[in-house]
């Protein structure tokens, strides 16, 4: 039976967008000692722009705003890929300050928490399929995303720090009795990061590797290392995926249904994923110096019929940038 990483990996692409090669020229050495996020907007204050169900032309046109218009252009861009029920801002209650969003396929709520926001997010999936999902059919996404406006070279990285706390609500197989099919069924909870060549004077300028952090797949209580090219599917990018085992950067399992924190320097990690790529030949042409941090998407990607939640909070990706003078490593 086919993996579900390559089912998966091909509706990756479009859960980030297009190749993106717009460059921020701020990603150079020089550090202050002091971490710095890559987000812009950690808290939702400007809210999420809707990109609709359609990953091939992206783009529903409206907002959702949690907190309320600011006046800005949202920083978070949220994702519904091949979803029957779609968020609308005319759809949000309050309640005991959470802010939800919720119809027949999805929940989705806001809350603030001292200086964090906790997220909810909740994929009902029984809604959304009519029968078991058969290959080469899509399946419901609801993904949080976002394209770093500063994008740092990763050679300038000293460290990258994933802080994480998460917990799983609830998963709940919703299919006939027999029709379960671990090769094309499951329910997953995961994070990519985009390492991508914005090198213009490069042959494989724009190519780039998913860097992936599995929190949670209903088949595997632990997850190994999984690293191959992004193939199955139409659509799919044909780019590396390097998805990392649990016990890289986590002790313990989100299937416990505890609430678990990470904190990980995912650097070394990177620098290995971008290596083991050349090594495959990926990135024709590139060197370690080109590779920028380009982006992310966090969130669920359901091909079975499950009804899954997922919570988490003091979620943020900060950059130590390297001292001037020193080696890259």
């Amino acid at each position: 039976m086919k993996s579900i990483f390559l089912i998966v990996g091909c509706m990756i692409w479009a859960a980030c967008g297009r190749k993106t090669t717009t460059v921020n020229d701020s990603g150079t050495g020089g550090s202050t000692g002091v971490p710095v996020s890559l987000f812009t907007d950690a808290n939702f204050e400007t809210g999420l722009y809707l990109k609709g169900d359609v990953s091939g032309a992206p783009s529903a046109g409206m907002s959702l705003y949690p907190f309320g218009q600011k006046g800005n252009k949202p920083a978070w861009e949220l994702a519904e890929w091949a979803s029957k029920y779609l968020l609308q801002q005319n759809g949000m209650v309050e309640k005991n300050g959470e802010k939800l969003y919720e119809n027949n396929g999805k929940l989705l709520s806001f809350m603030r928490e001292g200086n964090t926001t906790k997220i909810r997010m909740d994929v009902k999936a029984s809604a959304e399929y009519e029968h078991p999902r058969k290959s080469g059919e899509a399946w419901p996404h609801l993904l949080l995303e976002q394209a770093f406006s500063v994008k740092p070279y990763l050679k300038h990285v000293d460290k990258l720090i994933l802080n994480f706390e998460g917990r799983l609500v609830n998963c709940r197989l919703a299919m006939p009795q027999g029709s379960f099919d671990a090769g094309l069924h499951t329910a997953q909870f995961q994070l990519f990061i985009t390492l991508q060549n914005l090198n213009p004077q490069s042959s494989s300028y724009g190519e780039l590797v998913w860097f992936g952090v599995p929190f949670y797949d209903y088949r595997h209580r632990q997850l190994q290392v999984y690293a191959a090219q992004d193939i199955g599917k139409g659509d799919a990018t044909g780019m590396f995926i390097y998805s990392l085992g649990t016990t890289d950067y986590m002790q313990g399992s989100f299937h416990d249904a505890n609430w678990v924190k990470v904190e990980k320097d995912l650097k070394p990690l990177m620098v290995k994923a971008v290596n083991l790529a050349k090594e495959r030949g990926y990135l024709k042409g590139a060197t370690l110096d080109d590779i920028r941090i380009g982006g992310m998407n966090i969130g669920w990607e359901v091909p079975g019929t499950f009804d899954a939640g997922f919570e988490f909070r003091g979620f943020d990706l900060k950059y130590l940038p390297l001292k001037e003078g020193s080696a890259g490593k």
